[in-house]
């Protein structure tokens, strides 16, 4: 008589080392995703107060002053950002001067490591956040 051995399915041995594998590679990959994803949501900032700068530069240079009557954009104006991930304020304390906030909204919340972005009229970046300036920007 021959006998052949048939093995059916998996040992629970082999189960457990393949989540093991599993629950490591996921332990590394999911924090890894959302950093990038929070990091790639800033350039919707970016693009926001950049767009805006560009715009009051336009009345600066049209009207002599940023604060013009005719200037699209007005202190105190609230600009959301395409996603509305984040919300861009401006403050225009003369005519001569402008800073920009863009402020995290939703999700965006969790971005602690950079905050707030803002940009003044001189070019000048900051962020409130714990990270440094050019790494946020």
């Amino acid at each position: 008589m021959i006998r052949r051995s048939h093995q059916q399915g998996f040992s629970l041995i082999e189960l457990v080392v393949v989540m093991g594998i599993a629950a490591v590679l996921t332990m590394i990959a999911v924090p890894s995703y959302q950093a990038s994803i929070i990091k790639g949501r800033r350039a919707e900032a970016r693009v926001v107060i950049n767009d805006t700068a560009q715009r009051l530069e336009r009345c600066y240079t049209q009207f002599g002053a940023y604060d013009a009557d005719d200037c699209p954009i007005d202190d105190g104006e609230e600009i959301a950002s395409q996603g509305g991930f984040y919300t861009v304020t401006v403050a225009i304390p003369d005519a001569a001067n402008y800073t920009l906030t863009a402020d995290p909204q939703l999700a965006q919340v969790d971005d602690e490591k950079c905050g707030s972005l803002s940009l003044t009229n001189t070019g000048v970046r900051a962020i409130t956040g714990t990270d440094d300036v050019e790494r946020c920007w």
